[in-house]
């Protein structure tokens, strides 16, 4: 049986907002961005976020991008066409880590009070022997370059291939060889361990996910530069997203289309996916807002409800409707030109919204919302759960 609290429980998330300046960042030399080889690569880059063992966003992930050696690069590509041909594509959750970030680990794993994600990660290890069963070192393969974390997804869905175990989870489950997990699941890891091995990889025998490549070309080098965009992948497509985002809102404005928004929805590579605006007044849908219609957009191009990864350019800071679909999406990262007073001043309120969320939706004038007839609407909620579908 489901259970929940009294009343409606309204989460406000603050996203942070970055600046759309050119980065001055530059790849060294022998480095390349994963994306740029693999074309067809997914990227959840997890130590750019909170999703992860940490709980926090890692020292020197300052874009969500993959970065490796051009031999590790060029040997992944091997192992992508031998997948994408059986119907996969890869997803890459961390490639070359900075020596910044592994002193981030050393620095969480001292810290035996910090467990608030051990029910995710590590539900069955001790924080304290992380070192000694080899899931933490104070020096990671990765740091050299050439070593990736990845899994596999169904190239017609984007789904993500049933391995038995999640992404860094500590525990028996992920090693290679367990019987902790069925037999169709070890059939998956196989596809992916026989592609990576015949492309030129070693396995990690405690995880699923990581390879090494043979014959690393800097196997004594423990490298620190950021995970970063450099220019060709940010500044200029970033200036561009924000004055596409500009130009069409201005051209559906003039055409009362809707208000003065636009909105320009970025890959983590720094490609402009697509571009939106306001249609509120055309469509007669007050929910047709440019940061909604660039969502629905950008999921349509790219086959997917999660843009993880992706960023939102837009006109104005979003609405409350606007930053829940921008959370609902996965999107981590918004820029936005103009303020919520900006806004305001030319008759676009939103602040009586968030009034109302602060005053425990309370004000009738507002919004009259109570409950009714949840015992008949939990058995719905009861199926959904025995049928085990996705969870978005």
């Amino acid at each position: 049986m489901f259970k929940r609290k009294a009343g409606v429980l309204w989460v406000l998330l603050v996203l942070a907002c970055v600046t759309a300046q050119a980065s001055a960042f530059t790849l060294p030399e022998g480095f390349v961005y994963v994306t740029d080889v693999v074309e067809t690569a997914q990227l959840e880059i997890r130590y750019y976020g909170d999703n992860n063992f940490v709980g926090a966003p890692v020292d020197g992930y300052e874009a969500p991008v993959a970065i490796l050696t051009e031999e590790a690069a060029a040997a992944l590509k091997v192992a992508a066409d031998i997948l994408d041909e059986q119907g996969y594509y890869i997803k890459v959750f961390d490639a070359y880590r900075p020596q910044r970030a592994v002193d981030h680990f050393v620095r969480w794993a001292a810290d035996l009070e910090d467990q608030k994600m051990k029910g995710i990660f590590y539900p069955q290890v001790d924080k304290s022997r992380l070192f000694e069963l080899g899931y933490i070192a104070e020096k990671s393969g990765h740091t050299r370059g050439s070593v990736v974390d990845l899994t596999l997804v169904y190239k017609d869905t984007g789904e993500e291939v049933d391995m038995g175990s999640g992404f860094d989870f500590f525990g028996e489950i992920s090693h290679h060889g367990t019987d902790l997990i069925t037999p169709e699941q070890a059939a998956n890891r196989s596809i992916l361990r026989d592609a990576m091995v015949a492309a030129g990889f070693a396995p990690y025998p405690e995880e699923w996910w990581h390879y090494s490549l043979v014959g690393e070309p800097y196997p004594d080098t423990y490298f620190d530069f950021p995970v970063d965009i450099g220019a060709k992948h940010g500044g200029t497509a970033m200036d561009e997203a924000m004055a596409r985002a500009i130009e069409q809102a201005r051209t559906t404005m003039r055409q009362d289309i809707g208000g003065p928004f636009g909105a320009a929805v970025i890959d983590g590579e720094g490609n402009i996916v697509c571009v939106a605006s306001n249609s509120v007044l055309r469509d007669h849908d007050p929910t047709a807002h440019a940061e909604i219609n660039a969502i629905r957009l950008a999921g349509q191009i790219l086959g997917t409800h999660d843009l993880t990864g992706c960023w939102i350019y837009t006109t104005a800071y979003p609405c409350p409707m606007c930053l829940s679909a921008i959370i609902w999406a996965n999107v981590k990262q918004v820029v936005y030109g103009c303020r919520p007073e900006d806004a305001e001043e030319i008759g676009f309120r939103d602040a009586f919204i968030y009034r109302f969320i602060e005053g425990g939706q309370q004000d009738t004038s507002v919004l009259a919302i109570s409950e009714y007839g949840r015992e008949q609407c939990l058995t719905l909620f009861e199926e959904y759960a025995e049928l085990q579908k996705t969870i978005y």
